[in-house]
């Protein structure tokens, strides 16, 4: 995980904006030919004869594979289900097998606007706020439970979250793990910055359905649901050795709208924790 120690040191969580940062854009086998090996023959069956064990067998004969039952159809000649063809080679870029689905994530619909009612002191103050959307794995998704917000200071265009330890102690206690985290821009647009973007790919790595939200009260619209595309957006960001803080990445779709992906606003309960 990304602890932001590139920039305020290894007890802190960096989120931040900046207008003069650069926007990347929203949206998102065959088998070898056969040669000649050096590698010395396979051993032979035990017998060239199952009806004569006292015959042994040749050295040039190895038994085999037996085909599969019923279908009278040697192994290797068995063409490949509709599920194996259908899959996609694992690009270079990616960090995660393409071919696994990611679980849909329940995001309670009231976590925004009890967000910004928290971050509005800041907001007029055009400090930003950040918080952790902590939820459960309930086997077939995830659902966020709680939105915690925790020891943090800011200002208009960076938010460092302090005191991690507090964070793993609650979540250790109750359960929980990190699905997502949530900002505000409070004076500019709705977008990942480049340091949102180096934030966020500590948390996906983790776990790829982690998203992050970005709360811009006085932009249109106000709100967005984030992550990292995969390829290429998280591996680019992974290896982005860029030592200042806004800075800007190449030209590729780096991240895309999650909740017209795997995540979705529902009406249910959300616990809210400040640890301010």
């Amino acid at each position: 995980m990304d602890t932001g120690e590139r920039y305020h040191g290894t007890a802190s969580i960096l989120f931040g904006s900046n207008s003069n940062d650069t926007k990347t854009g929203a949206l998102y086998p065959g088998l070898p030919a056969p040669g000649l090996s050096s590698a010395p023959a396979q051993a032979p069956y035990p017998y060239a004869n199952p009806y004569n064990p006292q015959q042994q067998a040749s050295t040039s004969y190895i038994r085999p594979p037996p085909p599969i039952p019923g279908s009278g159809i040697p192994p290797q000649l068995i063409p490949p289900t509709q599920a194996e063809a259908s899959k996609i080679p694992i690009p270079p870029d990616a960090i995660f097998d393409p071919n696994v689905p990611l679980k849909t994530v329940s995001l309670p619909r009231e976590c925004l606007p009890r967000f910004l009612a928290i971050a509005k002191v800041n907001t007029e103050m055009n400090k930003e706020t950040c918080g952790l959307l902590l939820g459960k794995d309930k086997g077939h998704k995830y659902t966020v439970t709680t939105l915690l917000i925790p020891k943090q200071r800011s200002t208009s265009d960076t938010c460092t979250m302090d005191e991690e330890e507090l964070v793993l102690q609650f979540t250790e206690e109750r359960s929980l793990i990190t699905l997502g985290w949530i900002h505000t821009h409070p004076s500019q647009s709705c977008f990942m910055s480049s340091v949102d973007l180096h934030t966020h790919s500590g948390f996906q790595r983790m776990l790829p359905e982690s998203f992050a939200v970005v709360c811009a009260p006085k932009s249109n619209p106000n709100f967005g649901i984030f992550r990292l595309t995969d390829p290429p957006g998280l591996y680019t960001i992974l290896e982005c050795k860029a030592k200042e803080a806004f800075h800007p990445h190449p030209d590729k779709p780096i991240y895309t709208d999650a909740d017209k992906g795997h995540v979705q606003m529902k009406d249910s309960a959300l616990e809210i924790v400040d640890l301010r």
